[in-house]
């Protein structure tokens, strides 16, 4: 379900109207303080939502194209209107999902490539003739440094996995003492421990059989 408005500990309000225009309002009571209007992007607009992080001290807007594209704006909020402070532009995927860290230093989203169904057809080969999926990418953007680091999942093919049996596209759902990011994926909980590798490998047939 898409977040549409979000509330602030001190009752203000931040309301996502999408239906014309796009516009992101600071309510206080029944009085909108301020508003900002997002120019819709170059790619067209599908919808969207917002996310407050831990503190309150960022919105993040996420929003697609309604073509697989994926991206993001980050605000940070003042008691009298909002600051932008990051714009992406659009990235191949669909389905993104986002955890700020604890110290709300980073902002990860998790990128998935398709939210399925997966087909064998799809699968990319690797060195040694084993089938994998270029499954999603994680990025971890430092707010502050406006800098973008790129991970990418693999997910290796075993002997007894089934085509259309992955019907949930992987979720980021949370950081463990900033030491572990935490995810749902299809075949059950994943732990990353960070900082992430480049390249991250799951093989969930082969861990059901031992």
């Amino acid at each position: 379900m898409e977040e549409k408005s979000v509330v602030l500990r001190d009752k203000r309000k931040i309301v996502l109207e999408d239906d014309n225009d796009i516009l992101i309002s600071l309510i206080s009571g029944d009085k909108i303080i301020y508003a900002f209007h997002v120019s819709c992007p170059p790619g067209g607009y599908g919808g969207g939502m917002l996310l407050l992080s831990p503190s309150e001290q960022y919105l993040l807007f996420s929003f697609y194209s309604g073509e697989s594209e994926e991206a993001c704006m980050i605000f940070r909020i003042h008691a009298s209107c909002l600051e932008s402070v990051h714009a992406s532009g659009y990235l191949q995927g669909e389905g993104a999902s986002y955890v700020f860290s604890d110290s709300e230093e980073f902002l990860y989203q998790a990128l998935p490539v398709s939210v399925g169904p997966w087909y064998e057809e799809d699968a990319e080969t690797d060195e040694n003739k084993n089938l994998y999926f270029k499954f999603c990418e994680i990025n971890i953007l430092n707010i502050k440094n406006k800098t973008v680091e790129r991970h990418y999942v693999r997910v290796f093919l075993s002997d007894d996995w089934e085509e259309d049996t992955w019907e949930e596209p992987p979720r980021l759902t949370g950081i463990t003492d900033n030491r572990s990011l935490c995810m749902a994926m299809p075949w059950g909980r994943e732990e990353l421990g960070l900082p992430l590798d480049d390249v991250i490998i799951f093989r969930p047939g082969e861990r059901k059989k031992s």
